[in-house]
């Protein structure tokens, strides 16, 4: 197993649209992976075929068909295959930085570090994307090292830290990054942050995909036990409100006494808008008109998912048991 080698993998699920894009970035690299891994999970359109024909100019590049394998267990198939001891993980529906791969294996390959995690940043187009990235992406100065926890579309680790954290949970379809880390800081490892390591990630681009993407997050948070303090701090603060508002009519000036707390609320997204927005002055007025119905469909499509993930935990449980019975 080369030392310095770099083995990237990821997973791949119907991306005939996002794959180009992220393959040109790739190409793009000032530093390109000794070999790439893809593992896809059982394409119907065109991602297999597209992806055969760029095996030429990536080069060293394995495709792994697994149907039905969900984002764990393909990343789990790849990284076991994966014949170097350094392994970038990604995700295809992102463009990487031009010097993402070289920022965030060079710790490793220097020896300063275990795990290396580098920046999500939004590819937001759309005005909805604008308003969903400045309510929900943090801006890169407020990202704290210490309480990081980075997304697998941009992370890296020696190969036998994910043997030693047992790998990606894969009785769990969503929120697997999260709990990746978790059992990375329950085993002592601590994530480097790299600044200079950044993808781009496309927005979802509706209001139904969003609704489902934030359900499945907070039902996966749900399912694997993570952030319940935070989860219950949203259900107490909306409990509190349907209260004050059932008492609005005898006392009136309660709504105004609790407008402070919902200006606290919207204060991070306000602020973000002005980045997010940049030069379009007029875009960023209408974003703090939606921005406070964007945030309160999010919050339910989370409600909802987190106590639907409530409800399969036992289920979730006995798989988790299963699966580990067969290790």
């Amino acid at each position: 197993m080369g030392k310095n080698k770099v083995s990237l993998v990821t997973t791949i699920l119907n991306e005939e649209k996002t794959l180009p894009e992220f393959i040109d970035s790739l190409l793009a690299q000032t530093r390109r992976p000794e070999e790439v891994i893809v593992v896809d999970g059982g394409s119907k359109d065109r991602t297999f075929e597209i992806l055969k024909s760029y095996a030429d100019r990536v080069g060293n590049l394995t495709v792994i068909q697994s149907r039905g394998a969900n984002i764990s267990r393909g990343r789990n198939l790849a990284i076991a295959e994966a014949t170097s001891d350094l392994i970038v993980v990604t995700d295809v529906g992102c463009q990487l930085h031009p010097r993402w791969l070289e920022a965030i294996s060079r710790p490793l390959q220097e020896g300063s570090a275990q795990v290396v995690a580098g920046l999500s940043q939004p590819d937001a187009r759309s005005f909805l994307e604008k308003c969903l990235a400045a309510v929900n992406v943090p801006l890169v100065e407020e990202i704290e090292e210490e309480t990081f926890m980075p997304s697998s579309r941009c992370i890296a680790f020696r190969k036998r830290v994910w043997e030693e954290v047992g790998g990606y949970p894969e009785w769990l379809d969503i929120g697997e990054d999260m709990n990746f880390n978790f059992k990375l800081k329950r085993m002592g490892y601590s994530i480097q942050l790299v600044r200079e390591a950044v993808v781009y990630w496309r927005m979802r681009e509706t209001l139904r995909e969003i609704f489902r993407q934030f359900f499945g997050y907070a039902r996966g948070d749900a399912m694997a036990g993570m952030y319940p303090q935070r989860h219950l701090i949203r259900f107490t603060t909306y409990l509190g409100l349907l209260v004050a508002l059932s008492l609005s009519p005898r006392f009136p000036y309660l709504p105004l006494l609790l407008s402070p707390l919902a200006l606290i609320y919207l204060s991070k997204p306000l602020r973000r808008s002005v980045r997010v927005f940049q030069e379009d002055r007029l875009g960023m007025i209408f974003s703090w008109l939606a921005m406070p119905f964007l945030m309160l469909y999010l919050d339910l499509a989370k409600m909802a998912g987190y106590v639907n993930g409530l409800l399969k935990r036992p289920r979730m449980r006995s798989l988790k048991r299963k699966m580990r019975s067969k290790i």
